[in-house]
């Protein structure tokens, strides 16, 4: 269970810090989605999704979040405009890395297979001896 989520991130010039805050939130809602359940799974035999549609893909709610806290750091980028940085997608890519290393650090299990859900994590504490 994710407990708490703090994401540091480089934002260039900070010109809107609440639109900034929502990008960077979104980036790690997209990110815990990615780490913990989202799995698009295929028929073997023919290639075709068997779980394309909302109903049968699993994907995170805001009751799967546990508090989400952004924190910036400005550096100019004077190759910008504005001298801005990006804020949509680079907060998406440290999300299920921390969640793997956490589990790592919590059980001494390094889990190399995404999502991150109770079906993978079992078969790998079960590889490992633990359960």
């Amino acid at each position: 269970m994710l407990l708490n989520i703090i994401n540091v991130h480089d934002c260039g010039r900070l010109i809107n810090p609440a639109l900034a805050e929502a990008q960077v939130h979104g980036g790690m809602s997209m990110g815990i989605g990615y780490g913990l359940s989202e799995q698009l799974l295929f028929d073997e035999k023919t290639g075709r999704p068997l779980n394309n549609n909302l109903l049968d893909y699993k994907l995170s709610t805001f009751m799967d979040h546990p508090h989400l806290e952004a924190e910036f750091v400005e550096n100019y980028e004077p190759t910008s405009v504005y001298g801005t940085k990006a804020l949509g997608e680079p907060p998406v890519c440290s999300v299920a890395p921390a969640i793997r290393n956490a589990i790592l650090q919590a059980t001494g299990v390094a889990v190399n297979e995404l999502p991150l859900n109770p079906h993978n994590l079992f078969r790998r504490f079960r590889e490992e001896g633990l359960v």
